[in-house]
């Protein structure tokens, strides 16, 4: 197989992982990629999630930990763990917000799956969309209105989709994907990742519907 040329992971293109139906997998399943997964994770920070093991824990046997997850990837071993829910109140007392905080090993999986997607994904999105993109902000979006307004057009219209994360259906979600990405493997992992489960109160809950918050 023909390995990926080390360069920053953003800039690899989608056109370079689509050569065949099966080079996202085989990526996904390389040491490479899995360290590149892991310094994300370690630059975001984050809490545990339910085994309790940190990301500096993680580190210290990092080699050891990569090679497992490699090893549990290659044989489709691998078991996503039920995230740790964490409820966060809303600015203004208007309720609360529902997180999920994967283990770290998850997360570094996530990651990866990420780094691999995104540069697939990214040119599909309209130039006027700024939320959770790379080198895309907030500050961006609210300079774009300002501009639109300027040049005449008099208003700027806010609208929020209620508890959009909560309600989407994995299988249309899935669908969708594999439009883009015909490997079977990884559209697989996707599924097990959104239906692994979350922890609240000792009891664990099945995913059926949404994507958790809080994860990459």
């Amino acid at each position: 197989m023909r390995r990926c040329p080390r360069k920053d992971e953003s800039e690899v293109s989608g056109k370079e992982l689509l050569t065949d139906e099966r080079r996202l997998s085989e990526e996904l399943c390389t040491t490479h990629w899995l360290t590149a997964g892991f310094r994300r994770v370690k630059q975001n920070k984050g809490s545990p999630g339910i085994d309790g093991i940190k990301i500096s824990e993680f580190e210290r046997r990092l080699d050891e930990e990569l090679s497992q997850l490699k090893a549990e990837l290659e044989s489709w071993t691998y078991q996503p763990t039920p995230v740790r829910r964490v409820e966060i109140p809303k600015p203004g007392g208007k309720g609360i917000r529902l997180l999920g905080v994967p283990t770290v090993r998850d997360r570094v999986v996530h990651a990866t799956l990420k780094l691999l997607l995104e540069p697939i994904f990214e040119p599909l999105f309209s130039e006027n969309s700024y939320g959770f993109r790379p080198r895309r902000n907030q500050r961006q979006a609210v300079e774009a209105a300002r501009e639109i307004v300027t040049g005449g057009k008099p208003y700027v219209v806010d609208i929020d989709l209620s508890k959009f994360s909560d309600r989407i259906g994995h299988d249309r979600l899935i669908a969708r994907v594999g439009r883009t990405i015909p490997d079977k493997r990884i559209l697989r992992l996707i599924g097990m990742i959104l239906r692994r489960g979350v922890l609240a109160n000792g009891l664990v809950s099945p995913s059926t519907e949404g994507a958790v918050q809080g994860a990459p």
